[in-house]
């Protein structure tokens, strides 16, 4: 459905991102009567909410319209084309323009540099360009924009004329949409060094309204994306995302955290009063505007400085939809007094109040605002933590860290927790819980509730689905008048009674990761139980869906099907211990790493699943699963799941077009990406046949302890580590691989075509492997077994594509009737 800009505006501003506006836009402002050259002599408000208000309060100048023709712009991919139509610049600001508006004919286009960009434009609107008519033009800058389209005016000897009825059209809009903007703007406005910010909303004919911009305080300065509202929320579409062709050089980050002290009291209704003090330390001179996040669902009540004094901030009203889009968390934008020098250190003290606890009923209670319940600085670091609470006395709580303190009183029971390692997050649950220690190293703490949730326990009064046994012929010689209740469901169990056998799996699968991984890296793990079907994994800490303490006939009878079962039973527990190591310590440096931490943690809990009973095969049935997930289609469409976007778009994947395309890649793509690693890395006839994996996952949890891992930094520990027979493009590197299975979304389709001649007391074997449903340069080893009736499969060789068709000569022993792709599942491919 198109959404056009005025229905932005009636929708509200609230709706783009912006929860409470200044007086100034709140209400269109008469239109000036000033001329340019007063306006420009008016200084620029030094009080920062002034020199906010005085920005929203910008509004086109109706004396000085332009009618243009062929006006153009570019910026980076992006070029601008304004055909025919009016344009007027917004009023000045102490001698500097800050935006303009357009309406009439114009054109924009823009490609990607990346061809995984690509892809995900075209996602959105089913080519990968942007090639779009717009009729309105919404701008915003802080660089020389106005001074370019000033000269192109100039050289068309374009003078500008009174024009109220146009900018009567523009002025309502420009105050909605201004906040934002104005933010920005300040921003670098206060700053020692701006740093230029370019932005457009075009009204386009057919995809309506579009934003690009090109910002170099974000890493990737170029975004391409839509506003979108659904069932009254917002959200923000991102179709394409990526650095600048002359992006500048890496830019230190403004400024970083050097410990948080967190001091949380929770009131009888659970409501959280909080107060983090930052440590923080200036990494870029001269900046004035702290970016703290924090959850929407909290309210600040004073930021403080140094020595105490109030400082200025905005919450809620200025928040980026593309970076809300991305984190979901709210932003606080804290100006300083003035700009420090790099290396300075300096403290924020962040008050605030609100519910981040949700009751699940029956005592049983999740915090559920990951990270973002206390202030902090966004971004990926791991630091110091120092965690206080007080809640009531009736509960039991269990947070990130060393307990260090541990006291009661008549009304409430007060803990402290501090790290002793670096932490990326920290994190807290309470309950009415049950605890059980296991015995042996390391300490292993398992928390559960007394009674299931009532969510549960409404599902089981339910029943699932067929769960109803069929009449037994042994029914008629029931004594029911001593089997009490013999025709009703079974009572529900207690999800502490999996408390002991819980423990000794979870210390089991630490015991199997430390083989691969190393030693477990923090000082014990506290296992919480929480409401909900998922699992989460914090420094010392892991949440478990209670589905994961309950028997497999209880699971049953809550609705849960084979896989999900096997998910609570063989891989949610393990997958949240394996982030001990894999997102704790080490974790993804972008968002476009999230991939190797989840992919890692999946696999290896499928791993240590699959040695507990092999017989189940459990390792080859979840490939074989995901396998089938990927390869099956976008409903509506005929593209594959895998064909959505690659790995390194991350959260980028879900989109209201395919919302489970994330958890499908993430999850089952990165984790065929494991294991053909391991499998490429494999080493049959050694004695420990997974030597060089195991030495691959110990070098990089060594070299990046406690501080992020990138994808380019996984692929150099990778290529420090990988066989002649990985080096198929004969450069020592494995571009091809992190291309393709990465960075791409090819899936390839296999057929063999073959004929058998005798040789001596052996046989050739010839033909040729045909590839379908890639690029011509997509290249694999693909292991081809022959195969007689009545026999195993035996290897005839690995066949590396080199395009649509790969020709191949093997000697056998045997005479083949069949040739085998890859029985043993070392390669994800198409088999359908």
């Amino acid at each position: 459905m198109r959404v056009s800009l005025v229905v932005l505006l009636l929708l509200g501003a609230d709706s783009i991102g912006i929860t409470h506006r200044s007086a100034a836009a709140q209400s269109p402002a008469p239109q000036t009567t000033s001329t340019p050259q007063a306006i420009a002599t008016q200084p620029v408000p030094t009080v920062p909410r002034a020199l906010y208000d005085a920005l929203n309060a910008l509004r086109p100048d109706g004396a000085r319209v332009y009618i243009v023709n062929d006006l153009t712009l570019r910026r980076d991919v992006a070029s601008f084309t304004f055909s025919e139509g009016k344009l007027a610049f917004l009023e000045p600001l102490g001698g500097r323009i800050t935006g303009a508006v357009f309406s009439g004919r114009g054109h924009v286009i823009a490609t990607p540099h990346e061809r995984g960009e690509r892809r995900s434009l075209a996602q959105f609107i089913g080519v990968p360009i942007l090639d779009q008519a717009f009729s309105d033009a919404y701008i915003r800058f802080d660089d020389d924009t106005a001074a370019e389209l000033q000269r192109q005016l100039a050289a068309d000897s374009v003078e500008p004329s009174n024009d109220p009825a146009f900018t009567a059209h523009w002025i309502p809009l420009t105050a909605g949409l201004a906040p934002t903007h104005s933010l920005r703007t300040m921003v670098d406005w206060l700053a020692a060094e701006p740093v230029t910010y370019f932005y457009v909303l075009l009204q386009t004919n057919t995809a309506g309204p579009v934003e690009v911009s090109v910002d170099n305080r974000r890493e990737e300065q170029l975004t391409i994306g839509q506003p979108r509202f659904t069932d009254g929320a917002r959200s923000f579409d991102v179709w394409a995302s990526f650095q600048s062709a002359n992006s500048p050089a890496t830019r230190p980050e403004a400024f970083l955290p050097v410990e948080y002290r967190v001091d949380s009291t929770l009131a009888d209704d659970l409501s959280l009063q909080g107060k983090t003090t930052m440590h923080l330390r200036v990494g870029r001179a001269g900046e004035r505007v702290v970016p703290v996040e924090i959850s929407r669902q909290l309210t600040v009540d004073e930021i403080q400085g140094e020595d105490g004094q109030p400082l200025a901030y905005f919450q809620n009203e200025e928040l980026s939809r593309r970076d809300a889009a991305r984190r979901g968390n709210d932003f606080i934008l804290v100006v300083l007094p003035a700009g420090k020098p790099a290396g300075a250190d300096f403290h924020l003290q962040v008050a605030y109040h609100g519910n981040v606890i949700t009751d699940a009923g029956n005592g049983a209670y999740f915090v559920g605002e990951r990270g973002a319940w206390y202030a902090h600085i966004g971004g990926e670091h791991f630091t110091p933590y120092d965690l206080t609470f007080r809640w009531p006395k009736r509960l039991t709580l269990v947070a990130t860290g060393v307990e260090s303190e541990a006291r009661e009183d008549a009304e409430a029971k007060f803990g402290r927790w501090r790290s002793e390692t670096p932490f990326p997050t920290a994190g807290f649950n309470l309950s009415q819980y049950q605890m059980a220690n296991t015995a042996g190293q390391p300490k292993i703490q398992v928390y559960a509730n007394k009674e299931l949730e009532e969510a549960i326990m409404a599902r089981l009064q339910r029943g699932a689905p067929n769960s109803v046994p069929p009449p037994s012929m042994l029914d008629r010689y029931k004594d029911t008048d001593r089997l009490s209740g013999a025709t009703d469901q079974p009572p529900a169990p207690s999800p502490t009674s999996a408390l002991k056998q819980l423990g000794a799996s979870v210390q089991d699968s630490i015991h199997f990761f430390e083989n691969l991984n190393g030693a477990f890296p923090f000082d014990h793990l506290s296992v919480a139980q929480i409401p909900g079907s998922f699992g989460q994994g914090w420094p010392g800490l892991v949440y478990l869906s209670t589905l994961a303490f309950l028997p497999p006939e209880t699971q049953e009878r809550a609705g849960l099907d084979e896989w999900a079962q096997s998910e609570a039973r063989d891989l949610m527990p393990f997958h949240e211990v394996a982030h001990q190591w894999w997102g704790n310590f080490t974790g993804a440096a972008s968002y476009r790493d999230v991939w190797i931490e989840e992919a890692m943690a999946n696999y290896l809990a499928l791993w240590y699943a699959d040695t507990k009973k092999p017989g189940q095969h459990r390792l080859t049935n979840w490939l074989e699963h995901y396998r089938a997930q990927l390869t099956a289609k976008v409903p509506g469409t005929e593209r594959s799941i895998e064909a959505v976007g690659p790995l390194v778009l991350g959260p980028r994947l879900s989109s209201l077009k395919v919302p489970d395309a994330y958890n499908t890649l993430i999850y089952g793509k990165g984790t065929w990406v494991i294991h053909m690693l391991r499998e490429m890395l494999h080493d049959a006839n050694a004695k420990d046949p997974d030597a060089r994996f195991r030495e691959l996952l110990r070098a990089i949890l060594a070299e990046h302890q406690f501080r992020p891992l990138s994808t380019a930094e996984f692929q150099h520990a990778i290529e420090q580590h990988m066989t002649p027979a990985m080096d198929l493009e004969g450069t020592h590197r494995v571009d091809w691989f992190f291309d393709q299975w990465v960075r791409g979304t090819d899936l390839p389709h296999y057929t063999v075509k073959f004929e058998v001649k005798p040789h001596g007391n052996a046989f050739i074997v010839s033909g040729r492997l045909e590839q379908q449903g890639t690029e011509d340069v997509f290249t694999a080893p693909v292991p081809l077994y022959a195969l007689r009736v009545g026999g195993k499969p035996e290897r005839l060789g690995v066949v590396v594509t080199t395009g649509a068709e790969t020709r191949f000569h093997f000697e056998s022993r045997i005479r083949p009737t069949r040739i085998v792709i890859d029985p043993n599942l070392t390669l994800l491919w198409n088999k359908g």
